[in-house]
């Protein structure tokens, strides 16, 4: 570390009041991150082994409401950490080109004076009761693709609706118009065939429903039905579109798919989400076959770490197929077709 960026440290807490060998000590194990503009540094009620101070550049502070407020370098607040909490208060998105110091916390608590070092310890906390909504909406993979900038419109966006138990909140046949997340409250999802209706999932405070309507465009798959007295946050469709499908869902072309999987770095599989007597029609060479249907109930048996291409034919059963897998962290691309815009696959 050059000595200028050394007696910046100097002038932060707790390194001023420690000594030049401790804090030396100290910044053999720390880093200092680049960030370009609207980077998320960290998330809102993130367990975090780290503290971070403000170097150069400026982040929003962005509180349970989304409200914003702002640090910059060189101010007196930010002599301190940014949001020496662990879990973290604030989610944090540098507003401009951002430099931030990242250190251990366990060895910052090491070398900090005695009336300092309690502030850099980590201390267990008891569960809220009530669930964070928008905390647990942005934990899920899917907010690595929307730029941080987008969060505070895309939240901005979602109204409340109350429901008691008993309440249909979507039935199955129907036109998709929201997208949900509830705040409280307990829900079911149920998909009838002839006489027969099959429970699906049972929901929880947190929990999310309404996308494959909306990404597939075509009638709901089933029926969620309240459980309990609750309160969903939804989003309608056109918001859900170009605020959370658009940024999450990504093409390529047959040549581009044949040379990723001719490439093999990283290793990638093509996914046919067609039920097995439309395959009649043919399937690309390689391919293999999980009907969209039958999809989240396979996830566990996919690899991580490889990149999955999702085709249907034709239509946008793909697109959601893709959506499922980034939405739980897996990458995946849906196959663009140059008929694509006929849709003739049956609903999956």
């Amino acid at each position: 570390m050059d000595s200028k960026l050394l007696e910046k440290v100097k002038t932060l807490a707790p390194f001023s009041d420690m000594s030049d060998d401790d804090t030396k000590e100290v910044l053999e194990k720390a880093k200092i991150i680049k960030y370009p503009e609207g980077k998320m540094v960290f998330k809102r009620e993130q367990e975090d082994p780290y503290v971070y101070w403000l170097i150069t550049g400026s982040v929003d502070l962005l509180d349970e409401n989304f409200e914003a407020r702002n640090r910059k370098a060189n101010e007196e607040a930010t002599r301190q950490p940014i949001d020496n909490n662990s879990p973290h208060r604030y989610t944090a998105v540098t507003t401009e080109e951002t430099r931030v110091l990242r250190a251990d916390r366990t060895t910052v608590g090491l070398f900090a004076p005695t009336d300092h070092a309690g502030d850099y310890t980590v201390t267990d906390t008891e569960e809220e009761e009530d669930v964070d909504w928008m905390s647990n909406l942005l934990s899920s993979p899917l907010f690595e693709f929307i730029p941080p900038t987008n969060i505070q419109t895309l939240f901005s966006k979602f109204e409340e609706a109350e429901y008691e138990a008993g309440d249909v909140v979507i039935r199955q046949g129907e036109q998709g118009d929201y997208f949900y997340v509830i705040q409280s409250g307990r829900a079911r999802i149920e998909r009838g065939s002839g006489d027969k209706t099959a429970l699906l999932a049972s929901l929880k405070a947190g929990d999310s429903f309404g996308q494959d309507a909306l990404i597939s465009d075509v009638p709901r798959n089933a029926t969620v039905t309240m459980e309990s007295k609750g309160t969903l946050m939804r989003l309608a469709e056109p918001d859900f579109e170009s605020l959370l499908m658009s940024p999450v869902l990504e093409t390529v072309t047959e040549d581009e798919t044949r040379e990723m999987v001719e490439t093999g770095d990283p290793k990638t599989y093509i996914i046919d989400v067609r039920n097995p007597r439309e395959l009649e029609k043919g399937k690309m060479e390689g391919a293999i076959n999980i009907p969209l249907l039958l999809l989240r109930k396979n996830l566990s048996k996919l690899k991580p770490e490889a990149v999955y291409v999702t085709t249907s034919h034709r239509g946008r059963r793909a697109e959601l197929a893709a959506y499922i897998l980034n939405e739980n962290g897996f990458t995946a691309y849906a196959l663009k077709r140059g008929d694509d815009s006929t849709e003739d696959d049956e609903n999956g």
